[in-house]
């Protein structure tokens, strides 16, 4: 894990900054693979054949016939179309593709800041803090990519090992990233020192995951500023109350906590093996038939390395391990069953 640097002036020191850049880097890198190639089938049914083959044919979803047409005729067209396009599906991967491009645009992603610094809800209070975080420290991490790429030998071993994971730094991995810093060309600086004030806030409105992001970005390397340590010991707690209910984003938090972080929080090496097995469940359950959990989890390789445990569990402790996350994810699914 990154030290907490000391800081002797108004600036961050480069590497730091830059080591944290290129970390978020291969989480964006990671979180879009998926992204562009999710099914589309994942939370809406696709359209009746029929449907598809006249979409196929005309680009544009059928039009809904005019009141009082009869349905044999509103139907014959959709027929008609259908037949020299049934041979074709749509390509739902370009649509899907083209419609989280639009989705993540800067327009759109100043628009969802924008309201969320309006008075929006704690949810969209909470992902755009997220993506205020994220651009801050966005700014270096092409130029630390193409370092990467080009001058491997200078690369600290676990970034290289972090890089060596997913197939080396290639032409598209920083296109991508690049893609991502203009995207968060839209905000000023100003805008982007908010997104401590928007963790709060969502925190505060109770969104789920706030606890362990406003604790996550109170101790964020980068940060200035030290937090009220009376503030910090409430939110660790609510945190591990978090956890024991399933909340995800605080299981992640404990499942990566190493050092002084686990020590303050309370967290074993079984306790860590046991969130981290739960949260991968729990992904799993939020989004079936995607695999959500393992593609995370391949994502985050190098910071779950980074948090494993120097020596294996035991097979006592592997059992007890295996317990823990049984008895979150049960809660979990209580919880989500209303129960």
């Amino acid at each position: 894990m990154t030290e907490q640097p000391q800081h002797t002036g108004a600036s961050v020191p480069a590497q730091p900054r830059r080591v944290l850049a290129i970390v978020i880097a291969f989480a964006v890198i990671g979180t879009g693979t998926w992204l562009y190639k999710r099914p589309p089938v994942a939370e809406a049914p696709l359209p009746s054949p029929q449907a598809q083959a006249s979409q196929a044919a005309s680009g544009f979803a059928p039009a809904e016939p005019p009141q009082g047409a009869s349905t044999a005729a509103s139907a014959a067209p959709v027929q008609a179309a259908a037949a020299p396009a049934s041979a074709s599906a749509p390509d739902y991967s370009a649509m899907a593709k083209k419609a989280m491009e639009q989705a993540n645009s800067p327009a759109e992603a100043l628009r969802k800041v924008q309201v969320a610094l309006g008075g929006g809800t704690p949810k969209e209070m909470l992902e755009a803090a997220q993506t205020l975080q994220m651009c801050s420290t966005m700014a270096g991490a092409p130029e630390g990519l193409h370092a990467m790429r080009d001058r491997p030998g200078d690369v600290p071993a676990p970034i290289k090992k972090m890089m060596d994971d997913v197939g080396g730094v290639t032409n598209e991995m920083i296109e991508r990233v690049q893609s991502e810093v203009r995207r968060c060309q839209v905000f000023d600086s100003a805008t982007m020192a908010r997104s401590k004030e928007l963790f709060q806030r969502a925190y505060e409105g109770g969104a789920e995951g706030g606890a362990a992001a406003y604790l996550s970005a109170l101790q964020n390397p980068l940060q200035k500023e030290k937090a009220d340590p009376a503030l910090i010991a409430k939110l660790q707690a609510e945190v591990r109350n978090a956890a024991a209910g399933g909340d995800a984003d605080a299981l992640l938090h404990l499942a990566l906590a190493t050092g002084d972080s686990a020590r303050d929080l309370g967290v074993t090496p079984v306790q860590r093996a046991g969130y981290k097995a739960a949260w991968k469940t729990i992904e799993d359950e939020k989004l079936p038939g995607v695999g959500m959990g393992a593609i995370m989890e391949k994502a985050m390789a190098f910071a779950f390395d980074q948090a494993k445990s120097p020596t294996p569990l035991s097979a006592a402790e592997q059992a007890a391990a295996d317990a823990l996350a049984q008895q979150v994810v049960d809660t979990w699914r209580r919880k989500r069953k209303g129960g």
